[in-house]
């Protein structure tokens, strides 16, 4: 937990909402990242991981703050990569290219309205592409991609 950026007033705080430790994709996740998630995330997390019942099964829920300008992106060689980053205050969501339809139709309204925008590509940093969103977290937000029986993949304004 890092204590300094729980008491940041720049950071953008958001819970990271991922499909369960013990589940199928999570060990998937594990096996390809070849680290535990938590590791990971632990140089931003604010807080403890909690869990989340939800009808489609567990989800682990990482408080994060990201400082401005910084952010974390995995990439894949696979489908490209999956991440995000805080570029002052808007909250800029990577997702692989297949996963472009799916977040445009969450953020739909969001760009109409003009407090998101997208997509654009980008580079992963290995040789593929990843696809970016950049979204104004406003307080109760909540955005995910559903993933079927494994759950989902989310992020809510905390």
């Amino acid at each position: 937990m890092n204590a300094a950026l729980a008491n940041d007033p720049t950071a953008l705080r958001v819970n990271l909402n991922v499909p369960g430790t013990g589940g199928i994709l999570a060990g998937l996740m594990k096996l390809s990242l070849g680290v535990d998630l938590a590791d990971i995330l632990s140089p931003m997390m604010v807080g403890p991981k909690t869990h989340r019942v939800t009808p489609t099964g567990v989800l682990d829920v990482y408080p994060l703050g990201i400082p401005d300008g910084e952010g974390l992106l995995i990439p894949s060689r696979m489908f490209g990569g999956i991440g995000f980053s805080n570029l002052r205050g808007f909250l800029v969501i990577q997702v692989p290219p297949l996963a472009v339809d799916v977040v445009r139709a969450q953020l739909a309204a969001d760009i109409a309205a003009g407090d998101a925008a997208g997509p654009r590509a980008n580079d992963n940093g290995i040789g593929g592409t990843v696809t970016e969103f950049a979204v104004r977290m406003r307080p109760g937000m909540r955005k995910a991609i559903p993933l079927g029986r494994f759950g989902e993949i989310g992020v809510e304004a905390a």
